[in-house]
Parts: C-alpha cells; sequence; structure tokens
C-alpha cells in the first residue's frame, strides 16, 4: 500500500475494553511505522486505565509521540467542552477509528450521547463527514483479560510481591492478589513466580447479550459509520476510504 508522505492524520478512540485491545495497538503501531501516519489518541477515562493495566502505555507514546497531531489527549487535557472537537468539524483528520469500543460507547452512539471524550469526537466527526471506522467489543465472544494469580496452584513464594516494581500485589486471606486499579501490566510477575501461577492476556469465552448485538446491527446502519470486525481490518479500510478519496 503506498501511503507514505500523503500528510494522512488519524484520531484514534480508545475506550475501556481489552478485546483486541493489544491488536489494535499493534496494527496502530504499524501504521505509524510502516506508513509516516500523524495519530492523534483520544482516551476516555477508562481507555486510560486499561491501556495501564494492559501493559500498553510506551507503546502508546511510539504511535502518539506527542508532536502536532500526534498528542495522546485525555479527558483532562481536552476539558469539559473538549477543546480539540474543532479539529473534526474542520475535517483535519481523514478517519477516526474507534478500536476497541465498549458496549457502552456503542449504545450511547446510537441514541446521540457524547459525554466522554470518545463518544464526543464520533458525534463531531460525523457532523464533519469523516470517515468513522468503529470495532465494537461484542463481535466476539472472546477477550483477553489482565494479568491475575491462580491462587490455587500459589505456593505464597512472596517473589512476584517483593519483585513487583509497582507495589501492585498485595495478600489477602493469606495469598497474593494483584490489585489492578495500581498494575502496569509489565508482567514481571509472570517471569520470577516458580510454579507459573501467574497467567497475562489469558484468551477467556464470554457470552455476548443479545441487546448488544441488535446495537452493533444498528450501529451498522448509522450515516458515516463503518463497522469492522477485527484489527487487521483498518490498514485495509484506510486504504479504501481514504487514499482512494485523495487520488
Amino acid at each position: 500500500m503506498d501511503i507514505v508522505n500523503r500528510g494522512v492524520k488519524l484520531a484514534w478512540g480508545i475506550t475501556g475494553s481489552g478485546t483486541y485491545l493489544r491488536d489494535t495497538f499493534r496494527a496502530m503501531l504499524k501504521l505509524k511505522n510502516e506508513y509516516n501516519m500523524k495519530i492523534t489518541t483520544f482516551l476516555s477515562n477508562a481507555g486510560m486505565e486499561v491501556t495501564r493495566i494492559y501493559g500498553l502505555q510506551s507503546m502508546l507514546k511510539r504511535i502518539s509521540p506527542g508532536g502536532y497531531y500526534e498528542e495522546i489527549i485525555t479527558s483532562d487535557k481536552a476539558g469539559v467542552s473538549n477543546v480539540y472537537s474543532g479539529r473534526f468539524n474542520r475535517e483535519r483528520y481523514q478517519m477516526l477509528i474507534v478500536a476497541p469500543a465498549t458496549s457502552n460507547t456503542v449504545a450511547k452512539t446510537i441514541y446521540g450521547i457524547a459525554d466522554t471524550i470518545v463518544t464526543n469526537i464520533i458525534a463531531q466527526a460525523v457532523k464533519g463527514g469523516i470517515p468513522i471506522l468503529i470495532l465494537p467489543s461484542d463481535v466476539t465472544n472472546e477477550t483477553e483479560i489482565p494479568c491475575y494469580i491462580d491462587r490455587d496452584k500459589c505456593t505464597v513464594c512472596m517473589d512476584c510481591v517483593d519483585k513487583c516494581p509497582y507495589n501492585a500485589i498485595e495478600l489477602i486471606d493469606g495469598k497474593p492478589r494483584i490489585n489492578l486499579m495500581h498494575c502496569y501490566g509489565c508482567a514481571i510477575c509472570v517471569e520470577v513466580c516458580p510454579v507459573d501461577a501467574i497467567r497475562c492476556w489469558e484468551k477467556i469465552t464470554i457470552k455476548i447479550r443479545e441487546i448488544d448485538k441488535r446495537n452493533i446491527e444498528l450501529l451498522s446502519n448509522m450515516e458515516g459509520i463503518n463497522v469492522i470486525t477485527h484489527p487487521s481490518e483498518i490498514e485495509v479500510m484506510i486504504e479504501k476510504l481514504v487514499l482512494r478519496s485523495k487520488t
């Protein structure tokens, strides 16, 4: 795909879902590294949490290193009114990607609720005529979960407690437990555990609610919004919706 030096600027919204989160980060980093795109990242408060918990903060800084249109924008930085929303009204971005999108974000988008930084930029992108890609977390019944300790296998050697650089592992009822509110997803605990009792990014199966299935269908019929089912589709859709329109 010949997209180098075409001045493509993307906006990326991150919400609080772990489904396909690490895959999406890898896809966005590929766009940054291989095609030299400028990517502005907008994180909801929940998006900030999952980025930290899944150990993705350093990768995010490589995707959006801080230059003009390469900022990492949080709710605190944008303010209640989202001072960056004008970029969407003035068509400064060629595409908005929201991936992954929680069921909460999908439902709010359908009903026009724009009370988070991510739902706000979705609304403004529609008004500005900017193509939107949304990857709903409920397109799959498989998700990745953060680091946790299998308490049945744990021998209480205390290596993980001693070696955690963030003091995120605490004793509960005599055995270690990872406090995700302090975890940075570094996975050092996995490396030091002598009995393989700690796991990170394990895939589990979940049930998708019928209401979420219906909401995805409604979302796919909304003007200006394209629903995708996997991060691998992002690059393909950029070629289809952005680059061909520039030729």
